[in-house]
């Protein structure tokens, strides 16, 4: 057995023993007529249905790895659905960079690096830092600039192009509508934040990039 053979193997059981089982009442998340009953296991102090609280839900067996260590021992339960937001891969975020703009942006296949790319077969947990979202800044800007070619990008933003623009933008990228904040947030930033930037176009590719590098997108 090689080395690499055997580091993917004790990869792949780490992975698999960390992964805890959670089988929630579906009535308890549509709330059927069982809503009032807690399954067991739940926790006294949670509000009985209610899903987002923990110890809501039946774990599954621990699955101890080597040496008898159960990797899950020391995770302190909180509420459900209160970490789902994961950040995307390079791989995904190639695709994701298309289907917004309309193309890649040309800078991309070369930045896997920056994003932490893994090589073939193997897998770790991206995580954001100030490399990557620089980076998904950059490659943003540089994208949108070039697709923001039409006459209503050669006119600086206002309260009401930027609001139109943020909103669609912002539904796009994100694939959900913005809040009354994000979309005040978004127009706030290419009314005013931006208004040392000369450059119309250039002003409302900064715009676009800032949604590309948000949460809104590189998570999911």
């Amino acid at each position: 057995m090689t080395l690499r053979t055997a580091l993917t193997s004790i990869l792949s059981f780490a992975v698999a023993a960390s992964i805890a089982a959670c089988d929630v009442d579906p009535d308890n998340l549509t709330g059927g007529r069982n809503r009032g009953s807690a399954g067991q296991g739940t926790d006294p102090a949670a509000q009985p249905g209610d899903p987002t609280q923990p110890g809501s839900c039946q774990e599954g067996k621990p699955h101890p790895g080597f040496g008898g260590n159960d990797f899950a021992s020391e995770r302190k339960p909180g509420a459900m659905g209160a970490d789902r937001r994961r950040v995307k891969p390079f791989s995904a975020l190639r695709t994701e960079m298309t289907r917004a703009l309309g193309q890649m942006p040309g800078a991309m296949a070369a930045s896997g690096a920056a994003f932490g790319e893994d090589p073939p077969r193997w897998f770790s947990e991206p995580t954001a830092g100030a490399v990557s979202i620089y980076t998904t800044y950059g490659l943003g800007f540089s994208g949108c600039y070039d697709t923001m070619n039409g006459a209503s990008y050669a006119q600086a933003p206002t309260p009401q192009t930027a609001a139109d623009e943020c909103a669609k933008m912002q539904r796009k990228f994100w694939q959900r509508p913005p809040t009354d904040e994000e979309g005040k947030a978004c127009v706030a930033l290419a009314v005013d934040g931006l208004a040392s930037e000369a450059n119309a176009r250039r002003r409302w590719a900064h715009v676009c990039a800032s949604i590309l590098a948000s949460a809104g997108f590189t998570t999911y």
